[in-house]
C-alpha cells in the first residue's frame, strides 16, 4: 500500500556546473530587530553626513558672496562717481538716469549694463547703444540717436507740427517723438503737413508707410544738399494731391513740386530764383512741374538797373532764363 502513495512534488533549485562538480545555490533572508536597528542607525549616519556637507557647501558660498559683496558692492572705491555720456544727438545725463533708472548711490558693479542698454534702446530716436564699466567708478554710456530732418503736422492725428513734444522724422523717414533737448536743435526745421491719412500711417520707431510724405520728405532732402540761401529754405511743405506739393519758403514766396523728377525741378528752382534776385526780382509763386514755359509770377514790377559798364555777351542758357522770368 505504501507504494501506491503518492509522492509530495517537489522543485530543485537550479544548479549551475562548475569545475568537476555542482552546487546548489541558496537564498537565505535573516531579519531581526538588531538588524533592523542598524540598517536605521546606518542610512541616518549616511544622511546625516549628506546634510552636513550640503550646509557646509552652503556656508562656503554664502561666505564667498559675502566676501565679493564687501570687495565689490559695498567697497568705497568702486562707487558709481562719474557717468561718461557720449552722443550725437541731445540725449543729457538727467534723462539718462531717468529712463535707464540708474541708483547714483550704489557701486558700478550693481548696475546692470544690459538692463540699461535695453531700456535705452527701446526710445524710438535712439540707433544703438553700447555700455561699459570703467574702474574704479565710471559709467561710459554710447549712444547714436536719430538726427530729426522735418516735423509732422496732422490735424486728423494730432501731429501740431513745430512745437516742443511735436513729432519728429529723420532724413529716412523713421518717426520719434521730441523730447528732452531736442527742441533747441529742431526748431527750425521745416514741417511737413499731410491731411489725407491713416491711422497706421506712422509707428515711432520705424519707417513710415505714407508715400506722399515720403515723396515731400526726399524733396527736402533734395533741398538741404543745394546750400541754398536763407530766404529761400523750405519753412512748410503741404501735401496738395497725390501728384503735387506746395513748398513755401521763409521769404514767404511759394513753389509747387511734383511728386517726382525732384532732381530736375530743384535745379530750376535753383536757377529762377538766382535769377530774380540778380534783376531785383521777388518770386511770389512759381510751378516747377512743367519741364519748358516755366509758369512764375513776381511779387511786384522789376526794378531797372542802369548798367555802370559795357554789358557782356548773354549766353543761351541766361537768355532762356530771361524769357521764362519776363512773361507774367
Amino acid at each position: 500500500m505504501s507504494l501506491l502513495k503518492s509522492r509530495k512534488k517537489t522543485t530543485r533549485s537550479p544548479r549551475k556546473a562548475r569545475g568537476n562538480g555542482d552546487f546548489q545555490k541558496l537564498h537565505i533572508n535573516v531579519s531581526s530587530p538588531k538588524i533592523v536597528m542598524f540598517q536605521v542607525m546606518s542610512g541616518f549616519e549616511k544622511g546625516l553626513k549628506v546634510i552636513m556637507l550640503i550646509a557646509l557647501l552652503g556656508l562656503i558660498g554664502w561666505g564667498g558672496y559675502r566676501g565679493l559683496h564687501h570687495l565689490f558692492l559695498g567697497n568705497e572705491k568702486y562707487k558709481l562717481q562719474e557717468i561718461d555720456l557720449q552722443t550725437n544727438g541731445h540725449l543729457d545725463h538727467t534723462r539718462l538716469v531717468e529712463i535707464a533708472g540708474i541708483d547714483l548711490d550704489v557701486s558700478i558693479f550693481a548696475i546692470k549694463g544690459e538692463e540699461v542698454k535695453t531700456k535705452l534702446k527701446a526710445l524710438p530716436e535712439v540707433i544703438d547703444c553700447e555700455v561699459e564699466r570703467r574702474l574704479p567708478g565710471t559709467l561710459k554710456v554710447i549712444v547714436t540717436e536719430r538726427v530729426p530732418a522735418v516735423w509732422l503736422e496732422s490735424l486728423a492725428l494730432g501731429y501740431p507740427g513745430r512745437k516742443d513734444g511735436g513729432i519728429l522724422a529723420d532724413a529716412e523717414g523713421i518717426t520719434f517723438p521730441c523730447e528732452g533737448n531736442m527742441w533747441n536743435s529742431a526748431r527750425d526745421l521745416p514741417v511737413i503737413v499731410v491731411n489725407d491719412v491713416e491711422e497706421d500711417s506712422f509707428r515711432h520707431g520705424s519707417k513710415m508707410k505714407h508715400t506722399e510724405v515720403i515723396r515731400a520728405l526726399h524733396l527736402i532732402n533734395n533741398l538741404e544738399q543745394q546750400n541754398l540761401r536763407a530766404q529761400w529754405h523750405a519753412e512748410r511743405v503741404i501735401l496738395v494731391n497725390d501728384y503735387s506739393l506746395e513748398v513755401i519758403c521763409r521769404d514767404g514766396s511759394c513753389a509747387i513740386f511734383g511728386m517726382y523728377d525732384h532732381a530736375r525741378q530743384v535745379a530750376d528752382f535753383v536757377s529762377v530764383f538766382e535769377h530774380s534776385l540778380q534783376t531785383n526780382r521777388m518770386i511770389q509763386h512759381i510751378n516747377l512741374i512743367p519741364k519748358k514755359n516755366i509758369p512764375v509770377k513776381f511779387a511786384g514790377d522789376a526794378i531797372m538797373v542802369k548798367p555802370r559798364r559795357r554789358p557782356t555777351p548773354v549766353n543761351s542758357d541766361i537768355r532762356q532764363i530771361e524769357s521764362i522770368l519776363d512773361r507774367d
